[in-house]
């Protein structure tokens, strides 16, 4: 069977996807965590699929996922740090000083897919989603979903925008112009509200988060995209446009609801709202969850 060493390196090597990220989180020369990935594919007859967008495991995984719950289990009590990430508007202000015993992501997973695949192979232990109305409801079997932060979403662009300081824009303003879009059913709900507008219509290709792909792509001062304050304060540059896109979006730690009742989870709860309430008070349409 595979010892913690071997399993932590392979597992934060799916999650990172960079053998240097890995070194660097578990404190060991990058030639260790290649020899140990190696080791756990090896003992597990498994491989990697060179076809996937992410790094995919092929083989029978079954015995894998049951050493899974063990190590999950370990990690939960205290034999290893837990694992979190978030995406790039929530991690910056709800994990710039993680919870002891936590390790963190780069905040760059993309769309919901990958971070919940992420959870429900016990690879990484919790995560901070930005995508209301799109996270799981309230009453999903499978995952455990607490809002920590509401706020409205914004029609961006850059400040040499053709729009940008117009007054009581319609429809038809914003139809010469592109608007970025993710990848097709990433956020379905989202996808359809703005579609309804005309809006969602310049697709981007990300495997990554990564600003210079997303708003970036307004420096040329046509695009239009889509933000709100916590972004829009990590990512300057941008100013609002005179248009209510109906659309409200959050901050909200997911969670596997068996793990619901661990006090390391319990813990973060906390920590989580403590920081939430702390980021609320910042902006004026920042709202924190009770």
């Amino acid at each position: 069977m595979l010892q913690l060493d071997q399993l932590a390196a392979l597992d934060l090597y799916l999650w990172l996807e960079r053998e240097t990220e890995v070194a660097e989180l578990l404190s060991v020369h990058q030639s260790t965590v290649s020899r140990q990935v190696r080791s756990a594919l090896r003992v597990m007859e498994l491989r990697f699929d060179p076809r996937a967008a992410h790094r995919q495991l092929l083989g029978d995984l079954e015995l894998l996922q049951a050493e899974r719950v063990v190590h999950q289990l370990a990690r939960l009590k205290g034999r290893a740090p837990l694992r979190i990430d978030a995406t790039y508007s929530s991690g910056p202000w709800l994990l710039s000083s993680p919870p002891e015993g936590w390790l963190i992501g780069r905040f760059d997973l993309p769309g919901m897919e990958r971070p919940l695949q992420l959870l429900r192979e016990r690879v990484i232990d919790a995560w901070v989603g930005s995508y209301q109305p799109d996270l799981p409801p309230a009453d999903d079997p499978e995952w455990w979903v607490l809002d920590l932060l509401r706020e409205p979403v914004q029609l961006l662009a850059a400040p040499d925008h053709p729009l940008a300081g117009v007054r009581g824009l319609r429809p038809g303003d914003l139809d010469p112009f592109p608007s970025l879009a993710l990848p097709p059913g990433w956020f379905p709900q989202t996808e359809k509200a703005l579609k309804a507008q005309g809006l969602w219509s310049d697709p981007v290709r990300m495997q990554r988060y990564d600003p210079i792909c997303w708003e970036g792509r307004c420096a040329d001062g046509v695009t239009l995209t889509y933000g709100q304050s916590l972004t829009e304060a990590l990512q300057p540059g941008t100013v609002r446009l005179d248009w209510d896109l109906g659309l409200i979006t959050g901050e909200a730690l997911v969670v596997r609801r068996d793990l619901l009742d661990r006090a390391p989870i319990q813990r973060l709860v906390e920590h989580l709202q403590q920081q939430a309430r702390a980021v609320a008070r910042r902006f004026v349409d920042v709202e924190a969850v009770a």
